[in-house]
């Protein structure tokens, strides 16, 4: 380890590294972790967790009493921070970076996937060669980083030099893109990680992957950790018994949160897998306007269509212009389950027509809806099969379809996605395992 010679370090080159004490420069135990504080973008080293003779269990030692040769392979430590076992002086937001990563999987927000840390490099600040500081930067997850660990890096590198002609590659993952599902505190605690900043850029479809692949506890902390919009995104990705599992194992405010950010028809599906209990507890937390819509929804359920409708969408006045039907569509997007179709109503609320995004985008703002929409459209009715549906989308590719009542009055539409899924029900519920 010659700091002045190589800018990182592995932490499998630190791990079981004999401790010195300074003042009689006699070997006085061994470093079995390291600790760090997360503070920073990339976490700071603070200290090393060292089992030593005479006391019983490994002994928190502040970096700044830590003290390294240039040229030896050992840690010495003064000798005043020997006094006591200066746990005291741990911080309970510092973290012990062996225990909680090594052989750990971990999510990797830049593959979007769950994978296993095999090494930690840290980065070494020389500007002090006695007391270096370190900071982690990258999460080894390649077979290198494994080898290294159990100390066959120098024989199997040869090995696949004199097969090959090249070196073992590393493979690395950078902090900045690791989420750790659960951390260890420098007192041997394990916490449940909350911090879900770095997930925010995951499609749902991907967070529903990774999700699904960690276990109950990790699962649910992390569904906890999100905003109730990209929870709703990601449970509604997942295979509907992971649904429930989740859902029963969140609080009754947090799951009506996530639920009234579902669409209406994955809500009615959620709730109807429920237990009676939790049902009943979420109504009572769920706003009177959702419950009724649910329970309208339930009801026509029952009969042909209703299972799949969705009454979440975009409705408009034929006398509107387009820059007032602008508006409503800005305001209602985000609960909307398809936006890129408007439709129209007159003031009776029959079904007159429907205009797309694109055509409301090209046209000018005072133009009346009325004459750019697309009239004739072809609509459903309750009483029909989810067959029967399904056969439209495949003969015209609509993306949805409205579903009207007798009096030609719009009651919800039908996406493509929830049609097909229901027409081929064996695909479902292989999908969801």
């Amino acid at each position: 380890m010659k700091y002045d010679s190589f800018n990182f370090i592995y932490l499998s080159e630190i791990l079981n590294l004999p401790v010195y004490d300074s003042d009689r420069d006699k070997k006085i135990g061994h470093i079995t972790d390291l600790a760090s504080t997360t503070s920073q973008v990339f976490p700071r080293i603070t200290g090393v967790l060292a089992n030593l003779k005479h006391t019983k269990g490994a002994v928190y030692i502040p970096w700044t009493n830590v003290r390294i040769g240039a040229f030896q392979k050992r840690i010495t430590v003064d000798h005043s921070a020997l006094g006591s076992n200066g746990v005291s002086k741990a911080s309970e937001s510092e973290i012990l970076i062996g225990k909680t990563f090594l052989d750990k999987q971990i999510i990797s927000t830049s593959g979007y996937k769950l994978v296993r840390v095999n090494d930690l490099q840290l980065l070494v600040d020389s500007s002090s060669k006695d007391n270096p500081n370190l900071w982690l930067v990258h999460i080894d997850i390649g077979f290198k980083g494994l080898i290294r660990r159990l100390g066959w890096l120098n024989v199997v590198n040869a090995v696949v030099r004199w097969l090959l002609g090249r070196d073992l590659k590393d493979k690395f993952v950078s902090w900045k893109f690791v989420q750790a599902t659960a951390t260890a505190n420098v007192y041997g605690s394990m916490h449940l990680q909350v911090d879900s900043s770095k997930l925010s850029d995951f499609h749902p479809a991907d967070l529903a992957d990774v999700l699904e692949e960690l276990g109950t506890d990790e699962r649910t902390t992390l569904v906890e950790s999100l905003e109730a919009p990209i929870a709703a995104a990601t449970l509604q990705e997942m295979p509907m018994n992971v649904r429930v599992q989740i859902a029963e194992s969140l609080g009754t405010e947090k799951l009506a949160g996530i639920i009234n950010e579902m669409q209406m028809d994955e809500i009615v599906d959620l709730l109807d897998e429920l237990s009676d209990e939790k049902r009943v507890a979420l109504y009572s937390a769920l706003p009177h306007e959702k419950i009724s819509e649910i329970r309208d929804l339930a009801r026509l359920s029952e009969f042909g269509i209703g299972s799949i409708m969705n009454t979440d969408f975009i409705v408009v006045k034929d006398t509107q212009t387009v820059k007032e039907v602008m508006k409503t569509v800005k305001q209602e997007s985000k609960k909307a389950e398809l936006v890129y179709y408007v439709y129209v109503v007159d003031e009776q609320e029959h079904l007159k027509g429907m205009v797309t995004l694109r055509s409301l985008l090209t046209a000018k703002p005072r133009t009346l809806i009325v004459d750019i929409m697309r009239e004739n459209l072809i609509a459903v009715e309750l009483e029909w099969t989810v067959k029967r549906v399904a056969q439209l989308f495949f003969k015209y590719n609509f993306e949805a379809i409205p579903v009207v009542n007798e009096e030609g009055k719009i009651q919800g539409i039908i996406t493509m996605r929830d049609a097909l899924k229901s027409v081929f029900p064996e695909i479902k519920k292989e999908a969801e395992g």
